[in-house]
């Protein structure tokens, strides 16, 4: 039925596209839908931009810390070059917030993100520079990872350790598949209706009510009537008031036919097909109706644990691949308690059975919220071994 329904919007709306040899030779294909889905033209789906944004921004909100392992665990190696660089500034003419968003966009809606690993004469991080992926083509050659890259008009060659790779989902260890590619068909159909559906009420607008009379009206008659209704019932002024028809008119209100109420359930489902491939629950970006979590609490680790999560650690382990040398104590690692953490009455009671056990010290607390080092809280606590009588 839906099927059904996307190709009547699609005849009444005339949207047009390519042809398929013009597709072929971009190397962009075409969805079962009719219509042509790239990289950025699938951001016009409110669905998928809302989803992009959810991710981009989540990730690039997340504290991104360069640790120093120690014997008793781990502390933040602020005074490390590479430590600034990432969770303050990659580049002069960039946040670490911003490059993040560039990083977690180019991987959704292309698959691959790239930066050019900038080193002083010492070997260590001094910048980072994002890259567009288009300028970017990457290869196996001699058991390693060769990156050409077009600047300005000019090839440049890269090795592996120069250039700093997030992927997408890879059936070759090499190059990424973007969900963008994967969901083509279900981008498709959203665009399809929303663009249908756009053309469907532009060329067939009906009025929400309708003013009857009982008997025939001439031009200037039904000129002065409607003049008179919106007078004294339209605007902000007149909200609310008591409404007069004379002379034995009446208002009938017009509903929903039953193609427009086809074309909202078409909606609802696109909106949940599109939401199933970025692994992101429908009622996070912005669908009521569907809600699969009895708490905001279990929605934020669900969200956490199946949508951020994967994207998280891919981006620390190509991180301590590629940014740090092999045999090191140091380690970079994103900060996601903020969005585990659950309500502060729930955490302090978790604190305070961790801490009447034994097995929390204050500091691994004060660690937990963010909070700094006070000498003498990394104890833990000392119990009495209880005496067994003789």
């Amino acid at each position: 039925m839906i099927r059904n329904l996307i190709n009547r919007f699609i005849q009444k709306s005339g949207v047009a596209t390519p042809d398929k040899w013009l597709t072929a030779a971009l190397g962009v294909e075409e969805s079962s839908a009719g219509i042509t889905v790239t990289a950025e033209g699938a951001l016009a789906s409110s669905t998928v931009a809302a989803c992009c944004r959810l991710l981009s921004e989540s990730v690039a909100s997340l504290p991104l810390h360069l640790f120093k392992r120690e014997q008793n665990g781990k502390v933040r190696a602020r005074e490390k070059q590479l430590y600034k660089v990432l969770h303050e500034r990659p580049n002069p003419f960039m946040s670490s917030y911003t490059w993040r968003v560039k990083m977690i966009l180019d991987k959704i809606l292309h698959g691959n993100a790239y930066s050019i690993v900038d080193r002083d004469l010492s070997g260590e991080v001094v910048a980072l520079w994002p890259l567009s992926p288009d300028s970017v083509q990457v290869k196996a050659e001699g058991g390693t990872l060769v990156y050409e890259v077009r600047i300005k008009g000019e090839k440049q060659t890269f090795q592996f350790g120069d250039i700093l790779h997030f992927r997408g989902p890879t059936t070759d260890g090499v190059k990424g598949r973007s969900i963008i590619s994967m969901a083509r068909e279900g981008i498709g159909i959203d665009l399809a209706i929303a663009r249908g559906g756009a053309a469907l009420y532009r060329n067939q607008m009906r009025p929400s009510a309708v003013l009857q009379t009982p008997h025939a009206l001439s031009k200037e008659q039904r000129a002065q009537i409607i003049e008179a209704w919106k007078a004294s019932n339209s605007g902000a002024d007149n909200f609310g008031k008591i409404a007069i028809a004379e002379n034995g008119t009446e208002l009938k209100q017009i509903g929903l036919s039953s193609e427009d109420a086809q074309y909202v359930q078409s909606r609802q489902f696109s909106v949940f097909d599109v939401c199933r491939w970025f692994r992101i629950s429908a009622h996070m970006v912005g669908d009521p109706s569907r809600t699969s979590y009895n708490s905001s609490e279990a929605e934020y680790n669900a969200f956490l644990t199946f949508s951020l999560a994967p994207h998280l650690r891919e981006m620390e382990s190509e991180m301590n691949l590629v940014l740090l040398p092999e045999d090191t104590d140091l380690l970079v690692e994103f900060d996601s308690n903020g969005i585990a953490r659950g309500s502060q009455v729930d955490r302090y009671n978790a604190y305070a059975q961790g801490l009447a056990a034994g097995f929390l010290t204050i500091a691994d607390v004060r660690q937990s919220e963010n909070l700094s080092f006070l000498p003498g809280t990394d104890q833990l606590p000392q119990k009495e071994v209880p005496r067994v009588a003789a």
